[in-house]
């Protein structure tokens, strides 16, 4: 017997030993990836006798990855014709995109597995293969005849390697070479491999026209610069040498989203960050625009001698006056956050607050803009309170409004008209109407609004009101917060109860975009407490939106229909197939539902 066929009758026997210990790791030569893969093919329930591959008619064929690929997969059919085997190129997703024979015959025989067209081949589908788990492991492999899961895939061999995009760097595709085992070489490895880097080369010349633009400008500036750069698109970041040296991981990580909130700000800025570390940086970008559209941001970022100060030091709480609690909120207690941008807004309504200047705290809702306000008013005046004014109040009755903001003692009371963008112009009218009258002595007060561009506009008068502004960024542009701030709104819900998130749990918190930002995170925290009041808060006790990112909002139907689905999926363990038949789904339909709804395992 050959080595290989040697190796290939200890691979069978391990593999035998594997299915009928259920899915218990049997070693004897199994690659660490093969073994990683047969146990997720275990619990996802698999068949190992059979392939279940899906079909998917929502094909891109026109994509620029195709488009790239095609040179690259005739060239590499020709150099291989001479043996029975197939060229394939799939999508992100594990679905056959186009597939190129060395001769009809092999092309007969990978029709009979659904190795075609259409067909997904990722290992929640069929197991093992060297499509799937490439995927599942970022890296290329070489999967021969019993390292496949599925007895019908045994008596294959492909080699396959991930196509990523070469300027955010996600895998875009895989390129995959399957052949007869017998006929099997480390040859084929070595080929895929070149093959796949040829096609990302093809990526890196096919830029589209925001990445072309946001390249170009990047490379001008650095290359007449001997500062750092950096250059941040919507899916894209560029950085030189300098910048990386300069900078920490979690100082680069805040730089990038702060610089993605600016994006949609003036063309040119000239600024000074606060970075999570405390380093202090000035920023000089200018915007780069296709048409209509930002393509991103390029910048050079200096290092300064200054050291950044505490923006948010934790705060313990007071109780609001007894009878006012709709009207008087307590001051909150705060976490320290390590996004520059929310830094930059905490300075500027603590200098406003100092100098005794009105405040406009832009935002989207639940951002935390009030929260920012009663903060820094509080630090300031120790002894005073703040007042909300909300929106229907305002509406129904602005000279009151305004009677009630003139007739306050100045610095012990804040009043905070909250949502004023969401005030009829005529009761804004009368509103500043009554508050021109007083001159020059109108008390602090700030209001709160949704970003211009968001709303129908802000009444053009009121503006002039206000001595300065400041945008509090969403919470999607605050990812490294949330570990801290989750904590805190933990230990604010339940003081002195031992809970905390599990690592899974941080993880689905980590990967939701929060579109109703502190507000939803704080109530999807009051959920999993009536789940789980006590202990480690884990996946399965958070609301099942928790789990989905659609791409576009959803009806209530459709919300009814992504929460039952990620209620079998928990009840499942994951297991999709068992999942698909508890909800009397056919499991293509159900995969096409989780991909649809943004369902994350």
């Amino acid at each position: 017997m050959s080595d290989s066929a040697d190796r290939r009758y200890l691979l069978a026997v391990a593999r035998a030993n594997f299915l009928e210990g259920a899915g218990e790791p049997v070693r004897s030569g199994v690659p660490d990836h093969v073994l990683a893969s047969w146990r997720r093919s275990v619990s996802r329930g698999v068949q190992p006798s059979v392939v279940e591959s899906p079909y998917s008619t929502e094909l891109d064929l026109g994509s620029r990855l195709v488009r790239c690929a095609q040179p690259v997969l005739d060239q590499l059919v020709e150099q291989v014709a001479d043996i029975p085997m197939c060229v394939a190129l799939t999508d992100g997703r594990a679905r056959l995109l186009m597939r190129k024979d060395s001769s009809p015959s092999f092309g007969r025989v990978t029709d009979r597995v659904c190795f075609a067209q259409g067909f997904g081949y990722a290992e929640e589908a069929v197991g093992t293969n060297g499509v799937g788990t490439v995927l599942e492991y970022g890296q290329s492999v070489h999967i021969v005849g019993p390292e496949h899961f599925v007895d019908t895939l045994q008596s294959f061999a492909c080699a396959g390697a991930p196509i990523r995009d070469p300027f955010t760097g996600r895998i875009e595709g895989v390129l995959d070479i399957s052949c007869f085992a017998d006929h099997s070489s480390p040859i084929l490895h070595s080929m895929v491999k070149a093959a796949a880097a040829r096609i990302e080369r093809n990526l890196l010349g096919d830029r589209n026209q925001g990445h072309q633009a946001l390249f170009d400008l990047y490379s001008r500036v650095d290359a007449r610069s001997r500062e750092a750069v950096l250059a941040v698109g919507p899916t894209l970041v560029m950085a030189n040498t300098r910048l990386q040296a300069a900078l920490d991981a979690s100082d680069r990580d805040g730089l990038e989203s702060h610089v993605r909130f600016l994006m949609r700000r003036p063309a040119t800025i000239d600024d000074r960050i606060d970075l999570p570390s405390g380093v202090r940086v000035r920023f000089r970008a200018s915007t780069v625009a296709v048409g209509d559209e930002v393509a991103g941001m390029v910048g050079v970022v200096t290092v300064l001698p200054e050291v950044a100060g505490t923006a948010f030091p934790h705060r313990a709480g007071r109780p609001a006056t007894p009878g006012n609690e709709s009207l008087r909120s307590p001051r909150p207690r705060t976490v320290e956050s390590s996004s520059p941008s929310l830094r930059t807004a905490s300075s500027t309504v603590a200098d406003a607050v100092e100098h005794g200047h009105a405040v406009l705290v832009l935002g989207e809702p639940g951002s935390g803009r009030c929260a920012l306000l009663r903060e820094q008013f509080g630090r300031r005046h120790p002894a005073g309170e703040s007042v909300e004014i909300l929106p229907d109040e305002l509406a129904a009755a602005p000279r009151d409004a305004a009677s009630r903001i003139l007739g306050g003692p100045a610095g012990s009371v804040l009043h905070i008209c909250r949502d004023i963008d969401r005030v009829p112009a005529a009761a804004v009218t009368t509103f500043l109407d009554r508050l021109a009258g007083a001159g020059d002595d109108i008390p602090l007060f700030a209001a709160t609004s949704a970003e211009p561009s968001r709303s129908d506009g802000l009444h053009p008068t009121l503006l002039t009101l206000f001595g300065t502004s400041a945008t509090v960024p969403p919470l999607r542009h605050r990812g490294a917060d949330l570990p801290a701030l989750t904590t805190f709104l933990l230990s604010e819900l339940a003081p002195h109860r031992d809970v905390h998130l599990t690592r899974e749990a941080q993880r689905i918190v980590a990967a939701y975009h929060w579109p109703g930002n502190v507000q939803q995170l704080r109530s999807a925290l009051v959920d999993a407490l009536r789940v789980r009041p006590v202990g480690a808060i884990d996946v399965a006790d958070l609301p099942a939106y928790c789990q989905s990112a659609p791409r576009q909002p959803l009806r209530p139907v459709d919300e009814a229909e992504r929460d039952a689905i990620v209620a079998a999926l928990r009840d499942a363990g994951g297991n999709r197939k068992a999942s698909a038949a508890a909800l009397g789904l056919a499991r293509s339909t159900l995969y096409r539902k989780i991909h649809q709804y943004g369902i994350t395992d």
